[in-house]
């Protein structure tokens, strides 16, 4: 374009220094130039304006969309927690301003734009305040317009700056209104292109100013002063000619954002027109110079050519200008010179391929050799049939620059006819590099979501919201549900459903709320009928220009089989199958208020149970569970539901209280019946407590079961069948709870004692042995042993009890050492708990170390019962005690669970012979019976036999004449502290000697 305008303005020159002398000619020619003057001003004049106007609705355009933008995404983020939104409106009113979810502080400290969000109800009354202090005293009136999202009006008073409310209406009819900065606005504007004097303005459907770039007009709130036809009914584009302030400008209105503003885009005509001036001026100059130098040519002919340079220069800045407009829009020019290969161009296009800006005329081929060698034949081939058609060239190609850089252009060309007549070809280039980078952008996106939607392994489909049809579906749905696509394409979504849900699926599809992340899980089925649970994420999209939905299905019958194990696990007991006690007691104050009586609690503990799987074998202990279980449970499924206490307890409940005596004689009829196994039967007998409810009264269930174990507790201290709940038992159990708690007490304030009575060799009539006898004293008196020795026992207390006898009891042998007492040894009880669940024989080995005391210096009595865990574990046990040189005793023989067994084959040392079998035997045949077959059987095994509780001479001639070893009982000596036990001790050495 610079050298069309050089050859141009080379012309005229040539031409006037052509003009004949004569008058005529000249004045001829004076006018045709004046007249080609006036038109190209004309026309210069209007290009400028044009581009004006173009420009600014360029920037008026550009800043709209970036308004656009702006609030839609305000839009999506107030969407995104509008849910939550109506939660909060729900929220306790003492709570104080609003609690701000975890979403909304993300929204607002995502979007700094935003001064706060609010909360109001559908008639403007706040709801819950936001951070800001202003919301308070400010009644919200929703936005006049059409939709859930509006906008409302600039809002200024009390506020440190002005603020444009954004409301969104929730599903709960509230409303959710931020408070968008119009600050905001005001960056948006900031950096346009309009000038020294241009303005740009962005404002409301009243023509109020919202924000305002450039020379200083309204100030934000006024209304400007453009004709609110204009401002308010702008629905694409208008352009006017005025202004908001003195200047006058060329502007342009657009309001395609689909929201309510107007933005409106000046450039100051005076700035427009400056140039233009120039250019009239130079031309008017030009033209007054051309007429005197017509008049004075032959004179004044150097002037007329310094004038005729100085047009020149005029029309290289006028180039200049149209240069840098070809800039601004990266639009470049070329021509292909005729008859050759070599194409002139403008500076833009030869930057645009990367050549210099004084390239000139380039060779064509250099231009093709910066093409992308993939684009290069085919635009060649283009290029060539436009040429030789003579018809218009299109094209869009790739050009590598010298650094590497790709970018893509847009090519357009046609023939001409230059001034002289001859055919030219010339066009533009423009740079499309953002556009097609932004289009390869959602080629990328789409492929993207194609590949996720058909290459997840989770079933996905898109199916039409109106007509429910299926439109497309993934590989892994047409694998999970048995189907094929062409059979999925011709089915709905509620064929895969049951038709209980097909209500709930219609209203599902209808709900608006996104995104959709389902917690309830639903029933689908395969094309074989297989039943399927699954979850179900969707999202609403358009699919072929159609409303649709996209459909993640999650397959989670694996874990809804799994938590309903757990639910069942949870509340059963999974060797009998019975409630466990707490889901009975649960399900009980649950039901009770719709039972018209009260009801009834039966608890049974089974007794013995304990002995059953060490003697018969566990598997057999597990099977007799079993069976009394599913006996249990057929008795009271006519009554009520039933729990399981491992290991010996079960809790029957009868919902109606008056039948529980019926309850109670099926549950001893179906005991009675002893439960058959592989090589014999068994009989399990029970303890029974019985309790009823006060009646409907909520949460009483457990206290009722209670109430039943109490009960059952005193039927086991009374050996009783059954026995009701009475108030005392209360009373009983407390004293039970306080009579532990003192023994703790007891031990760590140092209360207990050890008495000693000593046990008598017959033969010799001296004193081998003493039984340590635990003593509590309490409040200056004893307790007795049968009151609290039974209760360490069930408390687990007889364990610290019997390692601080035995420790005391080893000192107290090592004192008898100390005082020259060497033959006598010290005799102590051990429990049964004791024996089975403490470290027995790692205590007595650290008591022997810590009092060095010999061989023999200690005795342990055990009861039968600490022999009923396994033959071989006792064995080990008693076998590591005689090793470490303690005597073994069995305590009470013949009162317990006796079996031979134990005396043929545990390593014993003493069998003691009780002491309801040794009163009176002097004239109780029976009894003599009794202690004549022990002491023979004893002997016959090697052990010793003591008689306990020998309280008269008649007695204790018996047991000499039938030769029992040892004796003791208060007619020997009573128990008595070691201090006097010594003393006696001394005084029949004494004697003796």
């Amino acid at each position: 374009m610079n050298d069309s305008m050089e050859r141009t303005l080379s012309g005229f020159a040539a031409r006037a220094r052509a003009v004949p002398a004569s008058r005529e000619v000249g004045v001829l020619l004076g006018l045709a130039f004046s007249a080609a003057l006036l038109m190209v001003s004309i026309h210069d004049r209007n290009m400028r304006i044009d581009a004006a106007e173009r420009h600014s609705l360029a920037v008026a355009t550009g800043v709209d969309r970036l308004l656009h933008y702006e609030v839609r995404h305000l839009e999506r983020a107030l969407r995104s927690v509008a849910g939550q939104a109506d939660v909060s409106a729900h929220d306790l009113p003492d709570q104080g301003p609003w609690g701000i979810s975890s979403a909304i502080r993300g929204l607002l400290s995502r979007n700094a734009e935003l001064e706060d969000v609010d909360l109001y109800d559908e008639n403007g009354e706040l709801i819950r305040q936001g951070a800001s202090e202003y919301a308070s005293s400010i009644r919200f009136d929703p936005p006049a317009g059409d939709g859930d999202f509006r906008i409302g009006l600039l809002q200024k008073d009390g506020r440190s700056q002005p603020v444009v409310p954004v409301a969104l209406r929730t599903r709960g009819g509230n409303w959710l209104v931020a408070r968008l900065r119009t600050e905001e606005l005001q960056k948006i504007l900031k950096g346009l292109d309009i000038g020294r004097l241009g303005n740009a303005a962005i404002l409301d459907v009243q023509g109020q100013v919202l924000a305002q770039e450039g020379t200083n007009g309204d100030r934000i709130g006024e209304r400007t002063g453009y004709p609110a036809s204009l401002v308010a009914g702008s629905a694409l584009q208008a352009r006017t000619v005025g202004g908001i302030d003195d200047i006058e400008r060329y502007s342009s209105f657009t309001s395609t954002s689909g929201y309510p503003f107007v933005v409106v885009v000046g450039i100051a005509k005076k700035e427009v027109l400056a140039p233009w001036w120039n250019y009239v001026a130079a031309a008017s100059l030009v033209l007054g110079f051309y007429w005197i130098g017509a008049i004075l040519l032959t004179r004044r002919f150097r002037r007329a050519e310094s004038e005729r340079l100085a047009t020149r220069g005029e029309l290289v800045r006028h180039v200049d200008w149209l240069t840098k407009a070809q800039e601004a829009s990266r639009l470049g020019v070329w021509e292909l010179e005729p008859g050759t290969e070599m194409v002139r161009v403008s500076d833009q296009a030869a930057a645009l391929f990367g050549f210099s800006k004084e390239a000139g005329l380039i060779p064509i081929g250099d231009f093709f050799e910066r093409m992308h060698e993939e684009d290069r034949e085919r635009v060649n081939t283009e290029f060539r049939e436009s040429l030789e058609q003579d018809k218009a060239f299109r094209s869009e190609y790739r050009v590598v620059l010298p650094g590497g850089q790709v970018r893509w252009i847009s090519a357009r060309g046609a023939s001409v006819e230059d001034e002289a007549g001859k055919t030219i070809m010339t066009g533009t280039l423009v740079d499309v590099t953002e556009r097609r980078e932004n289009q390869a952008k959602l080629e990328r996106a789409e492929q993207q979501f194609r590949e996720l939607f058909d290459l997840n392994p989770l079933p996905f489909w898109v199916f039409d919201v109106q007509s429910l049809r299926f439109l497309a579906v993934n590989e892994a749905a047409i694998r999970k549900y048995g189907y094929s696509r062409e059979e999925f394409l011709s089915m709905t979504i509620l064929q895969i459903r049951s038709p209980e849900d097909q209500q709930a699926v219609r209203r599902s599809v209808d709900d608006s709320t996104e995104p959709r992340e389902s917690e309830r899980v639903w029933m689908h089925y395969a094309r074989d009928g297989r039943p399927m649970y699954v979850r179900v994420h969707s999202s609403s999209i358009q699919f072929d220009g159609r409303a649709a939905r996209l459909v993640l299905a999650e397959d989670v019958s694996e874990r809804v089989a799994y938590e309903e194990d757990l639910a069942w696990r949870a509340t059963h007991d999974e060797s009998t199958g019975l409630l466990k006690l707490r889901a009975l007691i649960t399900q009980v104050d649950a039901r009770a208020q719709g039972w018209h009586t009260p009801y009834g609690v039966v608890y049974i503990q089974l007794r013995d149970l304990e002995v059953v799987s060490p003697t018969l074998g566990r598997r057999l202990g597990e099977a007799i569970v079993s069976e009394l279980s599913r006996r249990l449970a057929d008795v009271a499924r006519p009554f009520g539901p039933a729990a399981y206490l491992p290991s010996d307890s079960f809790v029957l409940v009868a919902k109606d209280g008056n039948r529980v005596g019926n309850l109670v004689s099926n549950v001893i009829g179906t005991l009675a019946e002893p439960v058959e196994f592989e090589g014999g039967s068994h009989r399990m007998d029970a303890w029974i407590g019985i309790a009823h409810s006060p009646g409907p009264v909520p949460g009483a269930a457990e206290q009722v079961v209670d109430h039943a174990a109490l009960a059952a507790l005193h039927s086991r201290n009374e050996n009783e069948d059954a026995t009701p709940f009475r108030l005392e038992m209360t009373e009983q159990a407390s004293e039970r709870l306080a009579t532990i708690s003192q023994l703790r007490r007891a031990l760590v304030q140092d209360e207990f004692e050890l008495f000693f009575q000593p046990i008598t060799c017959l033969r010799s009539g001296d004193t081998v042995a003493l039984e340590a006898l635990l003593r509590w004293r309490k409040d200056g008196s004893y307790v007795p042993p049968s009151s609290f020795i039974p209760v360490s026992e069930e408390s687990g207390l007889i364990v610290p009890i019997g390692e601080w006898v035995l420790e005391n009891a080893a000192a107290a042998r090592a004192k008898l050492r100390a005082a020259g007492i060497e033959d006598v040894s010290i005799a102590i009880n051990v429990s049964a708990v004791q024996f089975t669940g403490g470290d027995l024989p790692a205590k007595l080995r650290e008591a022997l170390s810590r009092y060095r005391l010999p061989r023999g210096a200690l005795h342990i009595e055990l009861t039968e019962t600490a022999m009923l865990k396994s033959r071989d574990a006792v064995r080990s046990l008693l076998e590591e005690i005689q090793h470490e040189g303690v005597c073994i005793s069995i305590d009470d023989f013949g009162t317990g669970f006796s079996s031979m067994a134990y005396l043929r084959d545990l390593p014993l040392d003493h069998l003691k012979i009780d002491r309801s079998f040794v009163a009176g035997v002097h004239r109780d045949e029976r009894n003599a019976s009794i202690c004549r077959a022990l002491i023979e059987l004893a002997r016959g095994l090697g052990l010793r036999t003591v008689a306990e509780g020998v309280e008269e001479e008649g007695e204790l001639e018996w047991l000499r004449d039938n030769a029992c070893d040892q004796v003791q009982g208060y007619l020997v000596a009573r128990p008595a502290p070691l201090d006097r036990v010594m003393a006696a001790l001394r005084a029949e050495t004494t004697s003796i000697r």
